[in-house]
């Protein structure tokens, strides 16, 4: 049995302050802290209106990582999932055909082999394979 289930209540979130939710508030206060540190930081070197636009371009980046989601995924887990393929399954793909056919065949032949195998070695001194038998007939 299958039960419907509206979009807008499947994709609930919660607002935790002015109707953002946990992650975009904490990614905002990064922003504004990172804002902050780049004004007053870079004030007495370059002045007050490059500081100005270099800290509104700074804390614009960790302002849209609060935001960013892709198929469902946040920025932490597409950072998660990218130095995973970068770093711990890197390396050639090489794609191989396989002859499902063929694996088959194979298998079969040397399963008939290890069957003639172990029946030549269980027969005894005297007696004589089926083969042996149809041969002096």
């Amino acid at each position: 049995m299958e039960c419907p289930v509206n979009k807008e209540i499947r994709n609930y979130r919660e607002g935790v302050f002015m109707g953002l939710s946990m992650r975009q508030t904490i990614w905002g206060f990064v922003a504004l802290v990172v804002a902050g540190a780049a004004n007053f930081g870079l004030r007495p070197f370059i002045g007050k209106e490059t500081a100005s636009v270099l800290c509104i371009l700074l804390a614009a980046l960790p302002a849209a990582v609060g935001f960013m989601s892709y198929h469902g995924l946040n920025f932490e887990q597409i950072a998660r999932a990218w130095l995973r393929t970068m770093f711990r399954h890197n390396g050639w793909y090489v794609y191989r055909a396989v002859c499902l056919y063929d694996t088959l065949h194979c298998a079969a032949i040397k399963e008939r082999q290890r069957a003639t195998k172990t029946r030549k070695k269980h027969m005894g001194k005297g007696q004589k394979s089926n083969a042996q038998k149809k041969k002096t007939v």
